[in-house]
């Protein structure tokens, strides 16, 4: 058996407590995100690559925010993060730093930009179609938001960076194994370029056993990706956040580490 499809199997098989599980499945978020791995590989790989663009004259990076399954989070996290990204970069109404790119089959992030135009925060655009733009078009930041599972390949390969939201139960976290094995066939395999940049659990509700549960999972599973995978600050589950009140702080902790590790 793989060791991809042994993990798979731990996870989806039905958890027995013994008195250690239970107390260890009283331990609050904070305390397991205490023990994430540290990634210092993998952030000096982030810097030599953001040096290497920087060297090469390339304006503009590409972040696809890509998942398993619908549903995690990843139209609300691509907007959030752009909205942060243009905050970062210093956009402003008439200088646009940062393109939202809708790649979804729903088109859900076009509909509602164009419902709720105030979502478009001063420095960010949405891009018309689905072509990645020109690398001399002004822009230092693509979001791609992707179709969920496979379907997101081609936008993948289209990217140098890939975060990859999760929500903590147990089809979500059992399929992650999975998808994050097939990205990083794909990138050996066609798009070099294209890297695993982080794993981000959304919708966390820190007061649920099952959530505290699947969060160690998820920091398993990353943990044995070869380098370590991150780990980000996990997004609760909010009514603003629903609702896209982009002045929201919950997305704060998460975009400051991503952004590190991507040295923007």
């Amino acid at each position: 058996m793989s060791a991809s499809r042994a993990r798979r199997c731990s996870l989806i098989c039905p958890i027995a407590w013994s008195r250690r599980g239970v107390v260890e499945g009283m331990r609050t978020i904070d305390e397991l995100l205490a023990e994430r791995p540290q990634s210092e590989q993998w952030l000096a790989r982030d810097r030599k690559t953001s040096h290497a663009v920087e060297a090469g004259g390339k304006p503009m990076r590409v972040l696809a925010v890509g998942a398993p399954k619908g549903g995690v989070g990843k139209t609300t996290t691509s907007l959030y993060l752009a909205t942060r990204l243009a905050e970062r970069l210093g956009g402003t109404r008439e200088r646009s730093v940062v393109g939202l790119l809708d790649r979804d089959h729903s088109r859900h992030l076009t509909r509602l930009v164009e419902l709720r135009e105030e979502l478009l925060r001063p420095g960010v655009t949405l891009i018309e179609g689905t072509a990645l733009p020109p690398p001399d078009c002004g822009l230092e930041m693509i979001v791609i938001d992707t179709p969920p599972g496979l379907a997101a390949i081609d936008s993948l390969q289209a990217a140098q960076m890939v975060l990859v939201p999760v929500q903590l139960e147990d089809q979500g976290v059992a399929s992650l194994v999975d998808y994050l094995d097939d990205v990083d066939m794909q990138r050996i395999a066609v798009s070099p370029q294209m890297r695993l940049l982080a794993v981000l659990p959304t919708m966390v509700d820190g007061r649920t056993l099952m959530h505290r549960q699947r969060l160690k999972d998820v920091m398993q599973i990353a943990g044995a990706q070869r380098p370590p995978l991150p780990v980000l600050p996990p997004v609760p589950r909010r009514s603003r956040i629903m609702n896209f009140d982009l002045s929201a702080v919950e997305y704060d902790a998460a975009a400051k580490e991503l952004f590190d590790h991507a040295c923007v």
